[in-house]
């Protein structure tokens, strides 16, 4: 059953509260990681000592106990740098119990590593020459330093003993954060129906095992955290894999469909016409769902994925092993990610590796980088690809797989209709369905492509050829509910005509029927009788498209000017806006500047109560049923959130140019979407305090001023909508006022808007850290806004602390996942020319990068993406920014690691004509600099 859709454009704050919780776990059992490095450090220190002592006082024996004594001092070497290597870094950092007396005893434990040294180094008997003297020498030294030895014994069993009361410590264990941490962490899994780790058991049960060694136990508790150690490994790989598998709109559009109505779909599961249950009992590779537009194929599909009887009758198709199930919607009007491959690829992968961890080194081979480094990055189709043929082709697992794809037909937006074919979306589609252990459930139009590719299944249906009950039960429901349709029916029989009369002219389209119910119940409003509803109904199109018009031109003319800004305002929005939005766009009508003068406060639980009943009032009369307004649950202002009541309303105006008809046809007062909405998402900012929030706005924002710089700069391709340099002024006032806003916001300067979660340290959960607007507007590509605010404030370009400007033109971030998909990280040239040509320095050291440089960091970032297969045009870019770099300065001699620049451009693996233009440039710079360095020592010399 159709019911209208919301598309929740809010930001995950389910899944973020899990990762802080994650977050807090990895950086606790760091902690006890690094705890068990320091109490191993500490024991065979002890050991040492003890051997040293006895053997330092013995007259005879000392010499043979050297070879174990060697082998001893080296491991308390090993362990002495791993207690270096693995103290916290300030972005793992959270505070517990242990922290401070943690810190404080692995810096005891590194002075003492040196004092055991010193102490010890100087009395090992050395290979060659005279052993007897040097035996007599050592033997002469060891005895003059026994007493130190035995005062750094002391130390380091008092250190043993202090840390060993710490960890046991009852009150600690029970209140460990670590433990706290992970069950809420469990409990959220719970809500979210997500297992995100499948070791938080075992985890806990080693924490709470630690409360059960008593002080003397030294050598288990090193086992015990030997083994924690081990565990949270494995947690932290999977939580950044899962991480980087997940994108903000993930669930966005199954979120977006509405639940069935009751008693509606229920024959799916035993219908013999259509054979889906014996389809999921015991059939095999695709079941089509094919259906007209408005027929309910996105609810049935989200029905089908969630439905306990899909669960059980698969069940029997797994016959005793494990069947997973996930789903993926496209969705036409939404980001890259919701209508690409990318998307599909990753929402099923992270739904399945969530679910199956064992399945992480099966199935993602391309990420089996020792250090990890690759875990967290974008992901690119090949590797995606890589991954789907490797689950393909498991054979030996006890698992089974149901897929629900819904809406092929809006892959790409649909281009692909008019374009060519589909091929590459069904070609790894059939690679799974090929697999006898995967099986998938589609639906889409029934387009060319799509009939050819499955019109000839055995497992397939025509959906509405197949509701008519459940439109009547519908129907009748609706209006039977309906207190004045119950008067009519009582004193007019024929009124029981009027739910037949729908039924027949409905022909299996539920949007139609909704649209209709809608439109008598409004009449029933304004006490129709029976004669207007049968004229009411009459009048309506049976096409959708011309229902649409005939909604459009019933709408009051002196709504008109206001109608038109909506319609052209929630079309370029490119997803569903806060019901806030259009109190916003209102307010532009009679002040223009309305987002820059009004003041930067929270919005009280009452007033956005009274906002929202007028704003959807008025949307209700200015746009009818074309746009819906639904209620979500989460923070106030995502509270109701409005969207077209359906695909093909979006369609409708795309497809017919009507807004641009009628504007001629009723004139309307000149307009732009884009800046509007500009304003709009910096009102919103202004409205919240929540972080996430406030960056889900700054990004949208970041969106629009883009469209608007390319129309400004391209305006033989904008000529329907040209940008005026008014316009374009405009839109760098707004984004100069969020840069001042979101200044007086913050605490520190070093964290910019948007940057990523994983860089920032533990303080920024627990204050919102919003500064210098330049950092998402470079990556966003704003040539002219940066290029303009540079001009303006100089001293912008050089930041003492946080992350160079020149960095993020480097190395973007998906901060605006509507302008480009999260594999898409390539240096954005033109920026990166821009702030080259300013002054940016190219061999700046970065603080928050343990003192790298920015072009270190970019080779380190080129090198370990150079096995990912990159489109022709990413490789032309980061080629070109590895040649402004060295143009601009960029320093090529020296090492970077271990390797000099040119063993690095080897490893980048850039095309031959690329590789031997910058090896040329790079030694014409050694001639350059030697030449220089020849002149210099000549005039000296003079």
């Amino acid at each position: 059953m159709f019911q209208p859709p919301s598309l929740i454009a809010q930001p995950d704050h389910h899944h973020f509260h899990i990762f802080i919780l994650e977050s807090r776990i990895m950086a606790e059992l760091a902690a006890i990681a690094l705890a068990g490095n320091i109490l191993q450090f500490l024991e065979v220190g002890i050991k040492l000592t003890r051997t040293a002592t006895r053997v330092y006082q013995s007259t005879d024996g000392f010499i043979k106990e050297d070879r174990d004594f060697l082998a001893d001092t080296e491991r308390s070497r090993k362990l002495a740098y791993l207690i270096h290597q693995n103290q916290w870094t300030p972005e793992e950092h959270y505070e517990s119990r242990l922290d401070d007396s943690l810190m404080e005893t692995a810096k005891i434990c590194e002075a003492y590593a040196s004092e055991l040294v010193a102490l010890l180094d100087p009395m090992r008997l050395k290979s060659g020459g005279f052993r007897g003297l040097q035996s007599i020498k050592i033997s002469m030294l060891r005895q003059f330093k026994a007493r130190d030895v035995r005062n750094l014994e002391v130390k380091m069993i008092a250190a043993r003993d202090n840390l060993m009361l710490a960890l046991i410590s009852t009150s600690y264990v029970q209140q460990s954060s670590a433990l706290s941490a992970i069950r809420q962490l469990k409990q959220q899994n719970a809500v979210l129906e997500a297992n995100t780790t499948s070791k938080l058991e075992s985890i806990e049960n080693l924490i709470q095992g630690v409360a059960s060694i008593d002080a003397d136990g030294a050598t288990t508790m090193i086992t015990h955290l030997d083994n924690l150690a081990t565990e949270a490994k494995q947690v932290k790989r999977q939580h950044k894999l899962l991480k980087s598998l997940r994108f903000p709109t993930i669930r966005q559009r199954h979120s977006a469909i509405m639940e069935h109505h009751k008693a509606t779909f229920q024959w799916i599961f035993t219908s013999t016409e259509t054979g889906f249950g014996e389809w999921l009992e015991s059939g095999d590779g695709f079941f089509w769902v094919k259906g007209k537009a408005g027929s309910g194929k996105s609810t049935l599909m989200k029905f089908l994925a969630t439905h306990d009887e899909t669960e059980i009758r698969l069940k029997t198709w797994g016959k005793g092993q494990k069947v997973v199930t996930a789903s993926h919607f496209f969705w036409n009007a939404g980001t890259p990610m919701q209508k690409s491959l990318t998307g599909l690829f990753q929402t099923i992968l992270y739904q399945v590796v969530k679910v199956c961890p064992e399945l992480i080194d099966m199935v993602i081979e391309c990420r089996k980088d020792p250090s990890d480094l690759m875990l967290a990055e974008p992901w690119d189709d090949d590797e995606l690809r890589i991954a789907f043929q490797r689950l393909s082709s498991l054979e030996s697992l006890p698992l089974h797989f149901c897929f629900f794809i819904d809406g092929l037909d809006e892959y790409t937006a649909g281009k692909q209709r008019y374009t060519g074919t589909f091929e590459e979306l069904l070609a790894p589609l059939r690679v799974l369905a090929s697999s006898p252990s995967i099986k998938l459930c589609v639906s889409s139009r029934p387009w060319n492509s799509f009939d050819k590719e499955f019109g000839r299944l055995e497992w397939q249906l025509q959906l509405e050829d197949l509701t008519r009950e459940d439109i009547r039960s519908y129907v009748t429901e609706q209006l039977g509910a309906d207190q004045k349709f119950q008067e009519l029916s009582n004193n007019n029989p024929q009124c029981s005509e009027i739910p037949e009369t729908i039924v027949q002219r409905a022909q299996g389209v539920f949007l139609w029927v909704f649209l209709v119910v809608n439109s008598l119940l409004r009449g029933l409003c304004n006490d129709d009788s029976y004669t207007d509803l049968q004229q009411r109904l009459n009048e309506l199109p049976d096409d959708l498209y011309r229902y649409f018009e005939h909604m459009l031109y019933s709408i009051e003319k002196v709504y008109w000017d206001n109608t038109t800004r909506i319609f052209r305002t929630v079309l370029v929005s490119e997803q569903s806006l806060p019901l806030l939005s259009f109190e916003f766009l209102d307010r532009e009508v009679d002040d223009p500047a309305y987002a820059i003068t009004m003041q930067s406060q929270p919005l009280s639980k009452e007033r956005y109560k009274r906002i929202h009943q007028r704003a959807k009032t008025r949307l209700n009369a200015r746009c009818r049923d074309l746009l819906y307004v639904t209620k979500n649950t989460g923070e106030a202002v995502f509270l109701y959130q409005v969207d077209f009541v359906h695909r093909t309303a979006r369609d409708f105006f795309l497809d017919t140019g009507v807004i641009d008809k009628i504007i001629q046809e009723r004139p309307t007062q000149d307009f732009n979407p884009h800046l509007s909405l500009c304003k709009v998402m910096l009102a919103l900012t202004k409205a919240l305090t929540n972080f996430q929030s406030i960056s889900t706005f700054v990004a949208d924002l970041m969106y629009y001023a883009r469209t608007i710089e390319d129309m400004y700069g391209q305006p033989d391709l904008y000529r329907d909508t040209p940008i005026s340099f008014g316009s374009l002024t405009e839109m760098f006032g707004i984004l100069d006022e969020l840069a001042r806003v979101n200044t007086e916001r913050s605490v520190t300067p070093d964290v910019h808007l948007l940057d990523n979660l994983e860089h920032l340290s533990k303080d920024y959960f627990k204050k919102p850290r919003l500064n210098n607007v330049l950092a998402p507007a470079v990556q966003a590509g704003l040539l002219l806004y940066v290029e303009d605010r540079l001009r303006r404030h100089p001293s912008e370009l050089q930041l003492n602390t946080g992350r160079p400007l020149l960095d993020y033109a480097l190395r973007p971030g998906n901060t605006a996942p509507m302008l480009r998909s999260p594999s898409e990280t390539v240096p954005i040239i033109p920026i990166l020319k821009l702030l080259l040509h300013l002054g940016a320095n190219p061999n700046a050291r970065v603080d928050m990068y343990d003192g790298k440089t920015t072009w270190g960091c970019f080779l380190e970032t080129c090198q370990q993406h150079a096995a990912r297969k990159r489109s022709p045009e990413e490789v032309e870019k980061i080629a070109a920014a590895l040649e402004l770099m060295i143009d601009y300065g960029a320093r090529v001699e020296g090492h970077f690691g271990p390797l000099t620049f040119m063993e690095l451009l080897d490893e980048i693996n850039l095309p031959p004509h690329w590789a031997n233009r910058i090896q040329e440039m790079t030694e014409n710079k050694y001639e350059k600099k030697s030449l220089l360095s020849s002149i210099t020592s000549w005039l000296q010399w003079k």
